[in-house]
């Protein structure tokens, strides 16, 4: 049995009295010193005893506090009668803990007290109110934000999504609240315009996915991660490959605003080039170089990059993007990888998909979107059917017209009887959006009869494409 002493004075401490008479615990036993009788509940439960004196007397209190307690509140109106009772229990009670309820910003050197701020509480809990301001629960786990409660506005790209199509990673959402009711989530549920999310996770993750989900474009690479990455192997790649890379990375990272560009060079052979990446380092404070003079394996060098700099967005060279081995790794790291191709970003018109899977598609939709946004691009969709039997892909086409809308983007859709791969192999000044899946690490040779879009990716590669990981696999 817990014994618990309540030194109560107040409107709080009346609350407070009557919250522990409702919520009875018989595993605690309450003492109660007030001044008025009026602040204890009209019923007082058989744990609870009280007594009527004044606690900054300090003869009458060391009488009551002979009695050994494992916790002591104070919760006072006035500040000296508050400071007078807790002197008087720290004269015979120094190591006793203390729960202090302060409305006045009062300082204390004491490790066994806790000092309740009521005054930072009460803005918290205001601050909460405004709008596009995260909800943490802060008497839930350890109370510093890995969990959050978001209400999911119209505009948001997370509207009309399903669950299934949304990337977790380091954070769930674990309900879903809508009309008052709580509908617990499975991957078929479709995330509607005032749907209130609770989310799990790592904190600094879950700040992101706020900010993708309440403002409505320019989140990009979250909620992958935070920053660019520009991977270079100047054993692999040829100089030209390089020094685009580095040209097109500048005006990406200019789009993509306050991200931070990590540039990685592993073998490093080519000193006026690497003296080329140290002056952008050198120019920019969100650009940082790093440099590999261990000859690690491009694996275990991106993995751990991956996790150190909290990377969203992968970016190498059509050499590197050739090779199967790097294909492999990119894939097992679950992260968006652009191409970057000898067409360059700056003469970009367009973002181009071309539909394959419904629940691919719905996967990538938000990227499609965002990336659209942020390089300032229109939307092309390419519906492909031999047959003409285009409204099968009805659904998906109503979820692409639905965020264009919503994002005020301009959408184009074409439907071909013809493959539509040959006819963009004519094109120029797009950038290729598509689901990052097993069908990529494919090689060439064995795609290149198919009629599989994903499949036939390298046809397109002399233009820049951004690969989106999906969950359907």
């Amino acid at each position: 049995m817990k014994q618990i002493l309540i030194l109560a004075d107040g409107i709080v401490a009346k609350h407070f009295l009557n919250r522990i008479s409702e919520t009875f615990i018989s595993t605690n036993e309450y003492t109660v010193v007030t001044l008025e009788r009026s602040i204890l509940p009209r019923q007082l439960p058989s744990n609870i005893i009280s007594y009527q004196f004044d606690p900054t007397s300090y003869i009458k209190l060391s009488m009551l506090i002979k009695r050994e307690f494992d916790d002591i509140f104070i919760i006072m109106k006035n500040r000296v009668d508050a400071e007078g009772a807790y002197q008087n229990i720290r004269r015979d009670k120094p190591y006793t803990r203390i729960t202090f309820f302060n409305r006045w910003d009062i300082e204390f050197e004491d490790e066994n007290l806790i000092n309740i701020n009521a005054n930072e509480i009460l803005a918290s809990r205001m601050y909460d109110f405004l709008p596009n301001v995260p909800v943490i629960a802060q008497n839930v786990g350890l109370g510093q934000g890995e969990i959050m409660e978001v209400l999911v506005p119209f505009g948001s790209a997370y509207v009309y999504r399903h669950i299934g199509t949304i990337e977790q990673n380091q954070w769930r959402i674990v309900a879903l609240y809508r009309s008052n009711k709580l509908v617990l989530p499975k991957p078929s549920l479709m995330i509607k315009p005032n749907d209130l999310l609770l989310l799990v996770g790592k904190p600094s993750v879950l700040e992101s996915v706020f900010k993708a989900i309440k403002q409505e474009l320019g989140q990009f690479p979250a909620p992958f991660g935070e920053n660019l990455y520009l991977y270079l192997d100047m054993i692999k790649e040829g100089r030209e490959c390089i020094t685009a890379c580095l040209e097109q990375v500048k005006y990406l990272h200019k789009r993509f605003k306050g991200r931070r560009l990590i540039i990685r060079v592993a073998n490093p052979t080519d000193i006026g080039l690497l003296e080329e990446i140290k002056s952008m380092e050198r120019e920019n404070e969100l650009v940082n170089c790093f440099i590999d003079y261990r000859q690690r394996t491009a694996s275990d060098l991106i993995g751990d990059d991956m996790k150190q700099h909290n990377v969203g967005l992968l970016i190498c060279g059509r050499d590197l993007f050739i090779e199967k081995e790097f294909r492999t790794i990119f894939y097992s790291l679950r992260k968006p990888v652009l191409q970057m191709s000898s067409y360059p970003l700056t003469g970009l018109k367009k973002v181009v998909v071309v539909l394959s899977e419904e629940k691919s598609m719905e996967f990538i939709s938000a990227t499609v979107f965002d990336v659209a946004s942020q390089l300032d691009l229109n939307i092309e969709l390419l519906d492909y059917d031999p047959d003409g039997e285009f409204e099968k892909k009805s659904f998906i086409l109503n979820h692409y017209e639905n965020l264009s809308h919503i994002f005020s983007k301009n959408l184009e859709v074409r439907q071909e009887k013809r493959n539509p791969i040959r006819e963009l192999s004519h094109e120029e000044s797009f950038l290729q959006v598509l689901p990052f899946t097993k069908k990529i690490l494919q090689s060439p040779l064995l795609s290149y009869f198919s009629a599989d879009a994903e499949k036939l990716y390298f046809k397109l590669s002399k233009n820049p494409q951004l690969f989106v990981p999906v969950d359907i696999e």
